[in-house]
């Protein structure tokens, strides 16, 4: 145990997981306020279908049977395949340690579903405590064509000794003394509005709909193209050849296509102070199958700054619905942000030195690849 603190693990701890060989193989600029970015290496296989591993059961167990091909990086992956590639980096954790990733923001908003599979345990983006081995990133192109390159960062983790989660009782005092919330005008909304009736542990958010004005661009719908992604360009490729733009509809209405790709942003402007870390899950899935981001952590200081300056930022979804066409409202609940105690305040905040491609995102920005939003 970490002097008797509980809680996820900030960035000086991370940094003494580098030096006590928890962390193997990886760069200690990797590490972000609360993660660690996790990089692709050259070895992949195209397999014949998503799974998980039984216990005792190692993934190389499983490329034996069930890969069709050993790939190779110079080739684009091809959408809707199901790739398993290796990161480079290994664990060797502590037995209280254990850990959940998700999806970098960039790689979200093209549409790349990843998932992190490791020897022996049934559950996606999960580590269990005391890992020790290697880490599998399943991934799958939904909307482009995707071209790899070694030490490509896709997935980032997050450590923790124990039970982090804020609950009931503790994040109405949490939400009032940070003013958590803030609606377009920089006002703060109070708790009893801003907190989830479904689950009062966690923040609802909506979808902004309506815009300004009645030509504002406030989503983005994908384009049905054969267009490769290679993730070594940053700021590269003209966004009208792979987006359409969506116009804020008069009557504040839209029909999400299934099988569709959609980018959204909410309504409120929400902040993470530097003493916590956040992750945005599903608001309700009996409001119908879909989803609503594939990037799901928020790092501390995302829409705080060191001090509390700034008064939120609007998050970016990232939707696609499964079963079926859905119809969306402007200001409908569309997903929840859980919160997490960091064991200690972490030393550096999103977007100060390191920098941050996002750190003054407003509405539906998309990734970091594009040069240029649609016109």
């Amino acid at each position: 145990m970490i002097e008797n603190k509980i809680g996820a693990l900030p960035a000086q701890y991370i940094r003494k997981m580098f030096s006590e060989s928890e962390i193997l193989n990886s760069d200690e600029k990797n590490i972000q306020p609360a993660s660690i970015d996790l990089s692709v290496s050259k070895e992949g296989y195209r397999m014949r279908g998503t799974f998980l591993p039984k216990k005792s059961e190692s993934i190389r167990d499983i490329i034996k049977s069930e890969s069709i091909y050993k790939i190779d990086l110079d080739n684009p992956l091809e959408k809707n395949g199901v790739y398993l590639i290796k990161l480079n980096e290994e664990l060797n954790l502590s037995k209280e340690k254990f850990a959940f990733t998700s999806s970098k923001s960039s790689i979200g908003r093209i549409d790349l579903q990843t998932r992190l599979v490791v020897d022996g345990y049934s559950r996606f983006d999960g580590v269990p405590c005391g890992y020790k081995g290697e880490l599998w990133l399943q991934i799958i192109p939904k909307s482009f064509l995707i071209k790899l390159n070694v030490g490509d960062k896709l997935t980032q983790i997050r450590f923790f000794n124990g039970e982090a989660k804020i609950n009931n009782g503790e994040i109405t005092k949490v939400y009032e003394k940070y003013k958590l919330l803030f609606d377009k005008s920089q006002n703060f909304i109070p708790s009893e509005e801003g907190l989830a009736q479904n689950n009062r542990n966690n923040i609802v958010m909506t979808i902004e709909l309506g815009g300004e004005n009645d030509n504002q661009v406030i989503g983005y719908k994908n384009l049905l193209v054969d267009q490769v992604v290679d993730l070594s360009k940053i700021n590269y490729y003209n966004a009208d050849e792979f987006f359409e733009p969506i116009i804020s509809p008069k009557n504040g209405k839209l029909i999400l296509e299934k099988d569709s790709f959609y980018i959204f942003y909410t309504k409120e402007f929400i902040r993470i102070p530097n003493e916590f870390s956040s992750e945005m899950i599903a608001y309700d899935i009996s409001n119908g199958e879909f989803r609503s981001h594939y990037a799901g952590f928020f790092d501390p200081g995302f829409g705080y700054g060191q001090n509390g300056e700034i008064k939120g930022r609007q998050a970016v979804l990232e939707v696609r619905s499964y079963d079926s066409n859905l119809v969306f409202r402007d200001g409908q609940p569309i997903c929840q942000m859980s919160f997490e105690n960091l064991i200690e305040q972490t030393e550096f905040v999103y977007g100060l030195e390191i920098g941050s491609n996002y750190v003054n995102q407003n509405g539906p920005k998309l990734s970091k690849y594009f040069k240029s939003e649609v016109k």
